[in-house]
C-alpha cells in the first residue's frame, strides 16, 4: 500500500479514538490511537528517503500517536531513530525534541508522592519577549495568580457556593490545592493541577462532579473567549455576579503590550484548545462595556488613565494617578472582587467611572492598559 493509503486510515482511526475520549473509554482510545500510530509508521516506511518534509511530517505524527497511547518507550524510540537521520526537516527535529522532553516530564509526574485529579491544564504562553523556556517573571506570576483564582471560583460555582468579594474558604482552599507542574520548554510552558485530599471523596459525594476542575475551567475560558454577544456565556453561567467576575478574570489573562501574543490552554479528553490573545480580549471587553449601566442625566462617562496606588474594598475606594492631575479617587468598588482587582496595584491601568452631579467619581470598571494601542 501506499503512503497515503497508510496515512488515511491512520488518521480514521486517531478520530475514533478522539471520540472514544470524549465518550470517557480511555482504555479504548488507547487502542485505538496504538493502532494509528502503527499504520503511521507503515506510512513512515513507505516514503523514499528524499521525501524530507513528508517524512518529518509523519515520523512527528506517529511518535504523537504512540505517546497519546501511553506507549512512552516506543514513542522515545521512534523519536530517536528519525534525530539521528541528518536529512530530518528542522521542525520535525524541534518537535520530537519536544515530544521526547514531554516524556521524560510524565515520568517524573508518575514518581510524586502526591496523586492529582484527573484533568490536568497545560498552559502555554507565546510570541512576544517570549523565548522557548524562559519568560519575563511578572508576566508568568500574573497569568498564573489568575488561573489559581479562576480555578477556585470554578469549584465555588460548580459548588453552587455565595459569590464572594474575598480570598477563599478555608474549606475549599484545603480541599482544593492548585498546584504548578514543571512542563516540556515548548515557547514557555507549565501545567496546573488540583492535588487531592484525603477528605475531597466525601466532598465529591456531596457535590457530584466538583473534581472535574479542569474541564469546566477551559469550558468557561474558550466559550468567553469566542462568545461576541455574552449570550453563550450568560446560558453557561447564569448567575451574573460569578459571570461578570469569570470575563474579568479571563480579560486579565490576555495580553496588553508586546511581552507575549497568545496563552494557550489543552488537557487530555478535551478538544476545543482555548486561546487568548488580543482578537479574545477584544471581543471579552465588547461584551463587559455593553453590560455597563449608562449614565443618569446630568453625568458623565469618564475615562482615567494612571497608576492604580491603592485600594480598600471594605471603605469602598480606589487612588489612581493620573498624570497631570494628580491623584484621583474613585468610589464605588465594594461591589468588586479581590481577584481582579487586586493583581492591577501599582501597575497602568484604566479606570472607567462616571462623574455625578455633585462632582463625584462613581466606578465602573478598571482593567491593565493596552499598550498595544
Amino acid at each position: 500500500m501506499t503512503w497515503l493509503i497508510f496515512h488515511r486510515q491512520s488518521e480514521m482511526l486517531a478520530q475514533n479514538a478522539h471520540e472514544s475520549l470524549r465518550a470517557g473509554d480511555k482504555d479504548g482510545a488507547r487502542r485505538l490511537f496504538s493502532q494509528a500510530a502503527e499504520l503511521e509508521r507503515q506510512a513512515l516506511d513507505s516514503l523514499a528517503p528524499d521525501k524530507s518534509k513528508t517524512r518529518g511530517i509523519t515520523a512527528v505524527s506517529a511518535a504523537a500517536l504512540l505517546y497519546k497511547a501511553d506507549q512512552f518507550e516506543q514513542a522515545c524510540q521512534l523519536a530517536y531513530s528519525q534525530l539521528g537521520d541528518a536529512a530530518l526537516a528542522e521542525f520535525a527535529r524541534f518537535q520530537l525534541e519536544e515530544l521526547v522532553q514531554t516524556v521524560y516530564n510524565e515520568r517524573e509526574k508518575k514518581k510524586y508522592d502526591v496523586t492529582f485529579l484527573p484533568g490536568m491544564v497545560n498552559v502555554s504562553v507565546r510570541g512576544g519577549e517570549v523565548l522557548r523556556g524562559a519568560a519575563p517573571l511578572d508576566l508568568i506570576v500574573d497569568r498564573v495568580k489568575t488561573i489559581q483564582a479562576m480555578f477556585y471560583r470554578v469549584i465555588e460555582w460548580t459548588t453552587s457556593r455565595p459569590h464572594r468579594k474575598g480570598p477563599p474558604t478555608k474549606d475549599v482552599s484545603q480541599l482544593f490545592q492548585p498546584w504548578l507542574l514543571q512542563d516540556v520548554p515548548g515557547s514557555f510552558q507549565f501545567s496546573v493541577a488540583i492535588k487531592a485530599s484525603t477528605q475531597l471523596e466525601l466532598f465529591e459525594k456531596q457535590n457530584p462532579g466538583a473534581s472535574d476542575v479542569a474541564r469546566q475551567f477551559l469550558h468557561i475560558v474558550q466559550t468567553i473567549s469566542v462568545d461576541e454577544t455574552g449570550d453563550a456565556t450568560k446560558a453557561l453561567v447564569p448567575d451574573d455576579s460569578y459571570r461578570t467576575t469569570f470575563r474579568k478574570l479571563v480579560r486579565n489573562l490576555a495580553p496588553t503590550g508586546k511581552e507575549f501574543d497568545s496563552l494557550e490552554f489543552r488537557s487530555t479528553g478535551v478538544d476545543d484548545v482555548p486561546s487568548i490573545n488580543a482578537v479574545a480580549r477584544i471581543k471579552i471587553a465588547k461584551v463587559i462595556r455593553a453590560e455597563q449601566p449608562v449614565p443618569a442625566v446630568g453625568e458623565q462617562a469618564v475615562e482615567l488613565t494612571g497608576n492604580l496606588r491603592a485600594v480598600d474594598l471594605n471603605d469602598d475606594w480606589l487612588k489612581i494617578h493620573v498624570p497631570d492631575k494628580g491623584e484621583e479617587k474613585v468610589s464605588g468598588v465594594s461591589q468588586q472582587v479581590d481577584d481582579v482587582i487586586g493583581p492591577m496595584v501599582n501597575r497602568q491601568v484604566l479606570v472607567r467611572a462616571v462623574r455625578t452631579k455633585s462632582g463625584g467619581l462613581r466606578f465602573v470598571d478598571i482593567e491593565l492598559v493596552d499598550e498595544r494601542k
